[in-house]
């Protein structure tokens, strides 16, 4: 295998790097580009890979869930804006079939997005508008305070209507984000539901699969992460999602020599943020060699704030060296 190496600089690095404070960040566009452009050069001066960061829209978790009439919690010190929990959109299973998406030019923090959207368009950044990830079963665990886990038990036929309404309502801001490029949308090639693995396989294969079955329809390259599933999990997402690639970042319920025989060589490693910062620079690099030879396609460091500047360096020329494909764009 010649696998290859890839930095997920992101939200947490760019705030860091640019010496902002997520509240700022995400209260303006120009500051959120600004501090993108700053953390860009940063990363190329300290490492030469500034081509990892590259001006887009970026908003936080919530966003969706927000977009659909969850209430969001904005911290005053430097923290995300989170869902809040003590005020669930949805209090009974029933409520859910009437979910519908909103206008994202109105609505939640998807009108963020939109905002952004145009200043980046206007400052010579075309960037789609996104904010939806395919998350079917973490969206309904946030609109409702986590209790969707026990409805799909209680009362299957009701949060299955939940679930297709979450899939309409991603449907339908596919198919706007398309439009507005002038293209059609034809479902999507990556979905990311970290809360799907909180259930049983045979849950799993009831409620979570036919969600994914319709979001990739007409997707050939099909992508998924997912931080919990277990191996049976991965072996239905492949049989019967049909999925092509499996980013195998922060699952901890799943081997590395599990997923190479899931997945053959279609998988991703990652080098977690707590590792980047509480590892030595000498386990990081065993590390990361281990992850290279372990099969995998991609290697991938993703750094969080306060990572020592010896233990990026020392990751970063583990990969270059152990990761003979080069670096993933």
């Amino acid at each position: 295998m010649q696998p290859k190496w890839h930095i997920a600089f992101c939200n947490v690095t760019f705030t860091e790097y640019a010496g902002v404070s997520y509240r700022d960040y995400y209260g303006s566009p120009a500051v959120m580009l600004e501090a993108q452009l700053a953390a860009q050069a940063v990363a190329e001066e300290r490492w030469g890979v500034g081509r990892f960061i590259r001006p887009h829209i970026d908003s936080p978790p919530c966003t969706f869930a927000s977009f659909l009439g969850a209430p969001v919690v904005e911290p005053q010190e430097d923290e995300l804006p989170y869902v809040d929990p003590a005020r669930p959109l949805l209090t009974d299973v029933r409520q859910g079939a009437k979910l519908r998406a909103g206008d994202p030019r109105r609505d939640g923090w998807m009108a963020r997005r939109w905002e952004a959207r145009e200043y980046y368009q206007a400052h010579g950044y075309p960037s789609r508008l996104g904010g939806y990830d395919g998350g079917i079963i973490t969206t309904a665990c946030e609109l409702s305070s986590g209790n969707a886990l026990a409805w799909l038990a209680e009362d299957p036929d009701a949060a299955e209507r939940m679930l297709d309404a979450l899939v309409a309502a991603t449907e339908t801001l596919a198919t706007f984000d398309a439009s507005l490029s002038g293209g059609t949308y034809a479902g999507l090639a990556y979905v990311g539901d970290d809360f799907s693995g909180l259930l049983s396989p045979a849950m799993f294969r009831r409620f979570a699969v036919p969600c994914y079955q319709r979001l990739y329809a007409g997707q050939e390259r099909r992508f998924m992460h997912s931080e919990l599933l277990r191996a049976e999990h991965l072996r239905i997402a492949r049989d019967e999602v049909g999925i092509t690639e499996f980013h195998g970042a922060g699952c901890k319920n799943l081997t590395v020599q599990q997923m190479q025989e899931i997945m053959g060589s279609a998988f991703w490693t990652q080098v977690t943020p707590q590792e980047l910062q509480e590892l030595t620079p000498r386990a990081l690099t065993e590390l990361i060699k281990t992850y290279a030879g372990s099969g995998c396609s991609y290697v991938q460091l993703y750094p969080g704030r306060g990572v020592p500047p010896q233990n990026m360096d020392a990751a970063i020329a583990a990969v270059q060296r152990e990761c003979p494909g080069g670096p993933a764009w």
